[in-house]
């Protein structure tokens, strides 16, 4: 893992093209308002892990109820991203395909956390996969291979899928949602303890640092790019948030 320090927009694409410099590799990005929070997912972010397969069982039970759209019974891939939406703690880790919406992220909340350094998270999920023995292809999130990471998380003591081991995938969604639409949605899944940033690989992940008193200038750049957000949270609650901000 590599570390760069970028002070506006111009840094950052500066940044990827130099991480990628012939545009031949998928890069994924995730924004952090705070460089030093862990690369992992809510479930183990929050001390859930223990009791995931409760988190998980206990909000299909009562969602089944409140919710008018919902997947069948056993689409396991439709529900944990349903959680994942709702904001339930899970395996999934979120990325976006675009630096933009990691760097809006990153920097959106420059007024709660003013002394802190930010940073914009750049993955190669291709070459995770080949590394964790998945092969260099990024998966449909309804895959076999990746419902075999899925499962555990709701049923952990069944022996459907005993062999799937200490992993971590990367794949992209298959549900029709919009925010999953603009934020142009990508995720991991963690059946694993271990962090992406531990993994012993240097070219597989890059963190590009934003220095605190540079947050507020690349959010106003973000908003000159259009990375507004209504843009990122495309629902009346947060264009009522946007317009409140603005005419304050």
């Amino acid at each position: 893992m590599t570390d760069k320090v970028i002070n506006s927009i111009g840094d950052l694409i500066s940044e990827i093209k130099l991480i990628n410099p012939n545009q031949n590799c998928i890069l994924w990005f995730r924004g952090h308002s705070d460089k030093d929070w862990h690369l992992i997912p809510s479930v183990q972010r929050e001390n859930y892990q223990k009791s995931e397969q409760f988190l998980m069982n206990d909000f299909y039970m009562r969602a089944t109820v409140a919710l008018k759209e919902k997947p069948s019974y056993d689409n396991y891939s439709g529900w944990i991203s349903i959680m994942q939406h709702f904001g339930l703690p899970t395996r999934l880790l979120d990325w976006s395909q675009s630096p933009l919406i990691a760097a809006f992220f990153a920097t959106h909340e420059y007024l709660k956390y003013p002394q802190k350094d930010a940073c914009i998270w750049v993955l190669k999920p291709g070459l995770l996969n080949e590394i964790e023995g998945f092969g260099g292809y990024i998966y449909p999130m309804d895959a076999k291979t990746v419902l075999e990471m899925i499962y555990p998380a709701f049923k952990p003591y069944n022996s459907r899928y005993r062999d799937v081991g200490e992993k971590i995938i990367a794949c992209n969604p298959v549900e029709n949602n919009m925010r999953i639409y603009t934020q142009q949605s990508a995720f991991t899944v963690h059946n694993s303890l271990k962090e992406l940033s531990s993994l012993n690989v240097p070219e597989l992940i890059d963190r590009l640092i934003i220095p605190a008193n540079k947050k507020e200038k690349i959010f106003n750049e973000l908003k000159i790019c259009g990375i507004k957000l209504r843009n990122i949270y495309p629902d009346a609650e947060h264009i009522a948030e946007e317009l409140k901000e603005f005419y304050r």
